[in-house]
């Protein structure tokens, strides 16, 4: 019998993982199918900061929630700074806790070092805490922290974004 699994990915954390350290997108629907070969998923979560009026991400958001991913969204932040922060981890960490009786195994996509007291917490829990991410954008204090470390590029070659020429 497969282990009960919730998979919780932060669209932030993946889209700078993408831009800066992969040859490849992601396609999110893939990697959910990906860890249904292993695992019995209860559900998938993707979390997104977005634009407002921004077409392609409505499009994309779309695109996951008709494939049975729930997606957590909230608008960017205008900070005074000129810059914009789409910040997500309270909500990712909320939901991790709160849905912990749905799931044996938590898939975090994240290498962000703000997770790894939430990954201790779950282990507490009796909680099995996958970290996916890449090396070079992984907390060694988060990949420590959880039970298993899966680098994207290792399974880039399932859940890689082909190129839809119509």
């Amino acid at each position: 019998m497969k282990k009960r699994a919730g998979i919780f990915i932060d669209g932030t954390n993946l889209y700078f993982v993408q831009k800066n350290f992969l040859s490849s997108k992601i396609d999110i629907v893939k990697l959910v199918e990906f860890f249904k070969r292993d695992y019995d998923i209860y559900n998938a979560f993707f979390y997104l900061a977005y634009k407002e009026e921004d077409e392609k991400q409505d499009k994309f958001y779309r695109v996951l929630a008709f494939s049975g991913i729930t997606v957590v969204r909230k608008p960017l932040k205008h900070l005074k700074d000129g810059s914009m922060k789409g910040d997500l981890d309270v909500d990712i960490a909320i939901d991790m806790l709160l849905t912990k009786d749905n799931y044996d195994v938590a898939i975090l996509c994240s290498g962000d070092s703000d997770f790894e007291r939430l990954v201790k917490v779950l282990r507490s829990f009796g909680k099995e805490v996958v970290c996916l991410s890449t090396k070079e954008s992984s907390s060694i204090e988060l990949v420590n922290a959880s039970d298993r470390y899966i680098d994207l590029r290792d399974i880039l070659q399932f859940v890689k974004l082909e190129d839809r020429h119509e």
